[in-house]
């Protein structure tokens, strides 16, 4: 895969998790809270600036009470 495509995932992945934490009115901290992630670096993955590993990506899920599936329907 090139660079460009990963970049562009990690965009594409990053808006959308965004966009699902606004809908569900959770904020950075919030999340942080409820995933045990740190919200430095929630705000990382949401602007493409890091590639989260599956437990990170499955513990958002799980925070958000989502499907992890819908992390990636972009």
């Amino acid at each position: 895969m090139s660079a460009t495509r990963d970049e562009n995932t990690l965009t594409a992945f990053g808006k959308n998790l965004q966009r699902i934490r606004k809908e569900k009115k959770v904020s950075l901290r919030k999340l942080e809270i409820l995933a045990e992630v740190d919200h430095s670096e929630i705000h990382r993955i949401e602007k493409g600036k890091r590639n989260p590993s599956l437990t990170v990506m499955l513990a958002l899920a799980k925070g958000l009470n989502i499907d992890p599936k819908d992390l990636f329907n972009f």
